[in-house]
């Protein structure tokens, strides 16, 4: 392995909890018929976690006092993704390059 397939795979290697989807801020009128946003608005912020599984888009609520982790853990997430992009794209040169030594 290269010294940049190393660094990757050592940078993989502390990651802290992750997850795939994305986090998006929207808003909506809550549950409570009673509440202002029935009647005249402003409606309430919200966030939404969103993530496919298969071709199937799941969507799941955050509540206020688990945004900020959830969204370390999004982006934790998304970092690894990028880092193995690149470590396969690391790997694949690495097997081109046996390849062209065979020939």
């Amino acid at each position: 392995m290269t010294a940049r397939g190393r660094r990757i795979l050592a940078s993989i290697r502390k990651a802290g909890p992750l997850m795939e989807g994305s986090l998006t801020m929207t808003r909506k009128k809550c549950g409570n018929p009673d509440c202002r946003c029935h009647r005249e608005g402003p409606i309430h912020p919200t966030t939404l976690l969103t993530w496919k599984e298969g071709r199937t888009t799941h969507t799941l609520y955050v509540p206020v006092e688990d945004r900020e982790e959830v969204a370390q853990w999004v982006e934790e997430g998304k970092r690894i993704k990028a880092l193995i992009r690149e470590l396969s794209a690391e790997q694949r040169q690495r097997l081109r390059k046996r390849r062209d030594r065979r020939r």
